[in-house]
């Protein structure tokens, strides 16, 4: 290994909640590259290495960590497969080629939907594994789990769709538009869908679609999204030093900070840091008045969010996908991060109306998620 290329040192990031591991990650971990093995997913020049060095299983144990262990898997293969799809066919993909892209997420989104649709073709990739996963999915979920599954693999694909355009365009978008956009193609929802198949207990539509925990799941997924964006940066700078064309201009909060505020890299390191730390703010304020009358499904529902905060950081920050950027260079970026017990910033973003309605009222009578059987003792457990 050599001295790394580059250097991220982040500001420190507001965490209120601790990082908690699933007692069972290693075995995740053997499983699930077994399961990537078996499928092909491994072969190639440097493959096997970028798939170890996602750290899926570590993601989804920092996520779940109190999971059945077995149906968890099916979430951490979900993981593993959709790096080498996210590497291949979001990023390697010419963004020119919007067919080639679509084409696959059609594919792959109905083959999840009807395991023997037959759009995957013998030989093909991404069949086995996909397969795979979908059989395992109309045996485990429910008719709802299966549902909400779909539907965010659609909406993550549409996300991913305005990201190439977007860098093929090779401009900067306004930060209102690249946050809207950025919760779809950030894979946040289908994380989300495979996680809740690890709980056999459905969460009724009425609780999970309810403003104050749509606004909370919108909110775990941005400030992931966010840190993601942050941890990655470095990545996307070495990349980028390998030529303009490389892989487009970088798409990353801190540029468009960077160039929409007309400031140097470390003040919008500092406001996009500001950004999360508000959100991360209000989301611990509207869970806890959220949580005592929450029944069981939505409050094992509310503590994966809060899981997911923390853990995905703890991943990202640990992950060799952000340190080795292309498989072939180990420690070639290095990015350093620390935890604090106090927000930045706190109160609603200026400019950026489409999180804003965050801090709007969220948990009164007319808001608040009407589950009531089976709630929890006020004096139990919290996330």
């Amino acid at each position: 290994m050599t001295d790394p290329e580059i250097v991220m040192p982040l500001p420190g990031m507001y965490f209120p909640m601790p990082w908690r591991v699933h007692a069972e990650a290693d075995l995740l971990e053997k499983r699930g590259l077994a399961f990537m093995e078996r499928h092909g997913l491994c072969r190639g020049a440097d493959r096997r290495e970028r798939v170890v060095e996602t750290r899926s299983a570590l993601f989804f144990a920092g996520f779940c960590p109190d999971a059945d262990v077995d149906r968890l898997q099916t979430a951490v293969d979900w993981a593993y497969t959709m790096f080498v799809f996210d590497d291949l066919a979001c990023d390697e993909e010419a963004p020119e080629d919007s067919f080639s892209f679509l084409d696959l997420a059609v594919r792959v989104a109905r083959t999840l939907e009807s395991p023997t649709a037959g759009l995957l073709p013998p030989g093909h990739l991404f069949t086995g594994a996909v397969t795979d996963l979908a059989e395992r999915l109309h045996r485990l979920a429910s008719p709802t789990q299966r549902r909400r599954l779909l539907d965010a693999h659609r909406g993550w694909y549409l996300g991913v769709a305005w990201e190439r355009a977007a860098r093929l365009r090779r401009s900067a978008p306004a930060l209102n538009d690249y946050f809207a956009a950025r919760l779809l193609y950030a894979a946040g929802f289908p994380t989300l869908a495979w996680a809740q198949m690890s709980q056999v207990d459905d969460i009724p539509d009425t609780d999970v679609d309810s403003p104050a925990v749509h606004a909370l799941t919108e909110m775990a997924i941005t400030v992931a999204a966010v840190d993601d964006d942050l941890y990655s940066h470095g990545k996307e700078l070495w990349w980028a030093a390998r030529g303009p064309d490389a892989t487009g201009p970088v798409l990353n909060p801190v540029d468009l900070y960077q160039r929409h505020g007309r400031c140097g890299r470390d003040e919008a390191l500092r406001q996009v840091v500001a950004l999360r730390d508000r959100i991360v703010a209000r989301f611990t304020e509207v869970r806890d008045a959220v949580l005592p009358g929450a029944g069981e499904p939505l409050h094992r529902y509310l503590s994966d969010l809060t899981c997911l905060i923390r853990g995905n950081y703890e991943w990202g920050i640990r992950a060799g996908r952000y340190t080795n950027p292309d498989g072939r260079h180990p420690g070639a970026v290095t990015t350093t991060g620390t935890v604090t017990d106090a927000p930045s910033a706190t109160g609603a973003p200026a400019g950026i109306p489409c999180l804003a309605w965050w801090w709007h009222p969220l948990t009164g009578p007319a808001h608040r998620p009407p589950t009531q059987a089976g709630r929890r003792p006020t004096a139990g457990p919290r996330p």
